[in-house]
């Protein structure tokens, strides 16, 4: 252990002079908590921690992609709306039982994939 004037280097510890502070109000820090214990930590200063070190981090590049999914399932699923329309109001009269069944089944792949990304970006 270095001591005062031996002439060593001191560890990283005490050579520490920077300080980052954030004020935050109950429900950032329930929120905060939240996503400490999501990501694995008991404690969410343990968390902190390693959002410093890098250790653990905010992929903003996959929260990029999965919104920019969202807003094409989006469109798709308003195409899927307005062909159904188009059905139901007589105005497409040439489709056949398995054209229906598609469209439906494309409807609902659209409104679960839409469900899964909303639960992965909370």
């Amino acid at each position: 252990m270095a001591r005062a004037g031996d002439g060593e280097q001191r560890s990283n510890r005490r050579r520490r002079q920077n300080l980052l502070q954030k004020r935050v109000d109950d429900d950032e820090l329930e929120d905060f908590i939240k996503r400490a214990r999501k990501a694995g930590y008991e404690e969410h200063r343990d968390f902190l921690d390693a959002l410093i070190s890098g250790e653990a981090g905010f992929d903003r590049r996959e929260r990029h992609d999965l919104l920019r999914i969202k807003g094409e399932l989006g469109k798709q699923g308003s195409n899927l709306n307005q062909l159904t329309f188009a059905v139901n109001a007589g105005r497409l009269t040439v489709m056949s039982a398995d054209d229906r069944r598609v469209i439906d089944q494309a409807r609902i792949a659209v409104e679960t994939a839409a469900e899964q990304i909303r639960a992965r970006l909370a």
